[in-house]
């Protein structure tokens, strides 16, 4: 079974255009060299299991094409990952090849380099289930073997439900504003895919001029961002002047305060744009819900309405946003036996997420069930966090905070600096976005356990993802 998305373009239309250099390759092209990969993959007698080191580079695209074309499983993950944090996928997973871009990188037990692929030299058995396509982490990089399993039909769904509400066309021009290991940059780049657009490839961020002349020089239409995309282009004011082809701006990736959204509204009103706040989560391949843009005045600080396809309710007892659709993940993986594992959710998805829905059916997060926040668009168990931290700081850590700023109180540590910095390293964030507060005792509940309700309402950056 091919996917839909994956043959969309018309062979002769323009797929990928590397912002750098200005090389541009057709479907043809990529669909030609995604197969001169495929042909690099180990012959096992079984379906195989690899790992793609992404980067925004047209390689990494046309590896990811070959992954899905030649009906194996691939776990992406990103390129720049810490080094121990990969040891651990690849240790728990053992995968049978390896996919970098980069020719210099070696990995202990892989040999050979047949069009960028390595190949396991000693692969041991694997069960995969037959339907089972793509493997996303689910915790940022926490380097959480936590991975989300997901089929062709989960990522072809979520595909075309975008491109329906956005209303792409092969004229679409995105560029890729986010890592194509983030859930949300690997879904700009599939449901452009399946509208037979364009993509430009950069790695330049956005606030570098190289992205916004990129931008000007190849008429991009679109470009994606997480909350801290906006707030710093807003707070820079770069909007206000730059991005002139662009026609739609699209934010996902946690919450953005409604005075971002608000501004943004505004913004997009007076140049012509469409600001499509968005929700979703990797378990849901990962779009969830929008807010159309003509009822973003209307609607600040909503998630709006299911995808097309999808459908939003509300758990009576909890209040927990359930939402069912054809791009549910069949379930997690967190060892290797779970991959050959069957469709365990059967389209419904308990989010974690509180919400309430208004007299027009919108929706709104209220609260979280569980312990993670988003940095960055990423999301990141505090749990995971809290012990990887620990076991650098050698003392007892409690982790709380928000969606832009994640909090270590640590007891009787070292020197909260280097904490500070052990933990920007490890987790690549700046050093902006983690606080770290020492104390001679962590507040503790009852039963021993710290007390993160007491450390929210101590501190001024509250949040309910301090809470259970």
């Amino acid at each position: 079974m091919r996917m839909e998305f994956c043959q969309a373009g018309q062979p002769e239309a323009t797929a990928i255009i590397d912002a750098r250099s200005g090389k541009a390759w057709s479907y043809a092209d990529l669909r030609r060299d995604a197969a001169v990969i495929a042909s690099g993959l180990p012959r096992l007698g079984r379906k195989s299991l690899g790992l793609l080191l992404a980067q925004n580079r047209y390689e990494c695209l046309a590896a990811y094409m070959a992954a899905l074309e030649s009906d194996s499983a691939v776990i992406l993950l990103d390129a720049s990952l810490n080094t121990s944090l990969l040891q651990v996928f690849l240790d728990l997973y053992r995968p049978d090849w390896i996919f970098t871009a980069q020719p210099e990188i070696e990995f202990a037990g892989y040999r050979g380099r047949a069009a960028g692929v390595l190949e396991n030299a000693a692969p041991q058995d694997l069960q995969l289930h037959p339907e089972l396509a793509l493997l996303l982490n689910t915790s940022g990089s926490t380097g959480s073997p936590k991975l989300v399993r997901l089929t062709r039909a989960n990522l072809a769904a979520n595909a075309g439900s975008i491109a329906e509400y956005l209303q792409l066309t092969p004229a679409e021009r995105p560029i890729t504003s986010l890592p194509m290991a983030y859930s949300y940059g690997l879904s700009v780049i599939n449901s452009h895919w399946h509208a037979g657009a364009s993509i430009v490839l950069t790695g330049d961020g956005v606030l570098r001029r190289e992205f916004w002349e990129a931008v000007d020089r190849y008429g991009c239409t679109s470009f994606a961002g997480v909350p801290y995309t906006y707030q710093m282009l807003l707070q820079t004011g770069l909007l206000k002047t730059k991005g002139g082809p662009l026609k739609i701006l699209t934010q996902a990736g946690g919450r953005l305060d409604e005075r971002y959204v608000r501004q943004m509204y505004d913004l997009a009103a007076v140049r012509g744009w469409k600001f499509v706040v968005m929700y979703g989560q990797t378990e849901a391949s990962p779009r969830i819900s929008y807010v159309p843009f003509e009822r973003l005045g209307q609607k600040v600080g909503s998630i709006g309405v299911a995808i097309p396809g999808g459908s939003l309710t509300l758990d009576a007892d909890s209040g927990e946003l359930i939402y069912r659709g054809p791009n549910v993940m069949m379930g997690y993986a967190e060892r290797r036996e779970d991959l050959a594992k069957g469709d365990e959710l059967k389209g419904e998805l308990r989010t974690g997420d509180l919400a309430r829905q208004d007299a027009d059916h919108y929706f709104y997060i209220t609260g979280r069930l569980k312990r993670f926040l988003k940095l960055f668009g990423k999301r990141f168990n505090l749990d995971e966090v809290e012990s990887i931290a620990g076991r650098r700081a050698e003392a007892a850590v409690a982790c709380f905070g928000r969606d832009d700023l994640l909090m270590l109180a640590v007891e009787n540590g070292p020197d909260p600096d280097a904490i500070g910095a052990a933990v920007c390293e490890t987790f690549d964030l700046p050093r902006t976005a983690v606080r770290v507060i020492p104390m001679k005792e962590l507040p503790r509940t009852p039963n021993g356990k710290p007390d993160y309700r007491r450390l929210a309402e101590t501190y001024p950056e509250r949040t309910l993802a301090a809470t259970r």
